[in-house]
C-alpha cells in the first residue's frame, strides 16, 4: 500500500471529489471523433454526428448506430469497430495524454480539504494501469476506480452508488465533476452533488440539477459548493 493509500486508510475519508477521467484526462470523446474523421475520411463527418449517434454507446457499439444515422456503410460494423478501438489505444500510448494543470490545481484544493481523488474510468486494464503509471497519479493522489473495462462512454449511476458504498464514501460530502448529461443525471441519482462541465460534444445537453456548468475549469474552486454557498440551480 503506497503513502496516500495509506493516509486515506488511517484518516477514513468519507468525502471526495469525483471526475471523469475518461474524457477529462483521457479525451476518449475527442480521440474517437478523430479516429473516425481518418475512418469516415471521404464523409463529411462533424461532431453533431458524434453528438448525436455516438454519445449513448461505446466504441464497441457505436458503429452500426453512426453508419446508419449517416447513410453509410464502411465495412461490416464488427470490424470498423476494432480499427475505432485500436486508434483508441494508440491514442492511449501515444504520450500526449496529461493531466492538465488546470485539474491539478482543483485535485489539489480537494486534497486540501481531505478529500480523496477518484478518477472514473472504463479503460482497459492494460491501458488503464499503463497511464496510471506515466502519469503518476498515486504521487498526485489520484485513485482510480475501474467502474468497466469497456471503454463505455460514462458511468451510470449503478457505478457511482457501488463507489460510494466500496470505498465507505458518503455521497453527500462528495463532489463530482461530469463532463456529459447522462453523467451528470447518474451522479445526481447516486445523490452526489455534481459540477458539469460539457465538452463540444455535449455542451447542447440539458445539465438540469447540477450545481453549476462551467465552460471552463481554470478558476474552479470547490469551496463555495462544498461550504454549500451555491444552491442548485
Amino acid at each position: 500500500m503506497n503513502d496516500i493509500a495509506e493516509t486515506a486508510a488511517d484518516e477514513k475519508q468519507t468525502a471526495a471529489f469525483i471526475f471523469e477521467f475518461d474524457h477529462l484526462v483521457a479525451t476518449l470523446r475527442d480521440a474517437s471523433f478523430e479516429v473516425l474523421l481518418s475512418i469516415y475520411d471521404d464523409v463529411d463527418l462533424k461532431p453533431v454526428h458524434y453528438s448525436r449517434f455516438c454519445l449513448s454507446m461505446g466504441p464497441h457499439k457505436t458503429i452500426e448506430q453512426l453508419q446508419n444515422g449517416l447513410g453509410v456503410k464502411k465495412g461490416q460494423p464488427k470490424k470498423v469497430s476494432e480499427e475505432l478501438v485500436s486508434g483508441i489505444k494508440m491514442h492511449l500510448e501515444s504520450g500526449n495524454v496529461q493531466v492538465s494543470d488546470v485539474l491539478r490545481d482543483i485535485v489539489v484544493q480537494a486534497r486540501e480539504r481531505n478529500m480523496r481523488v477518484v478518477g472514473m474510468t472504463s479503460l482497459p486494464p492494460q491501458a488503464r494501469d499503463a497511464l496510471a503509471d506515466r502519469l503518476d497519479l498515486s504521487g498526485l493522489g489520484i485513485d482510480l476506480y475501474p467502474f468497466s473495462k469497456d471503454l463505455e462512454p460514462y458511468p451510470r449511476a449503478d457505478a457511482w452508488l457501488r463507489l460510494t458504498k466500496e470505498w465507505d464514501l458518503i455521497a453527500s460530502n462528495c463532489i463530482s465533476l461530469t463532463t456529459s448529461a447522462q453523467s451528470c443525471k447518474s451522479s445526481i441519482t447516486a445523490d452526489i452533488p455534481t459540477i458539469s462541465f460539457p465538452d463540444q460534444f455535449t455542451n447542447f445537453q440539458d445539465f438540469g440539477g447540477s450545481l453549476n456548468v462551467v465552460d471552463s475549469l481554470k478558476d474552479l474552486k470547490l469551496a463555495p459548493y462544498l461550504d454549500h454557498e451555491i444552491a442548485v440551480s
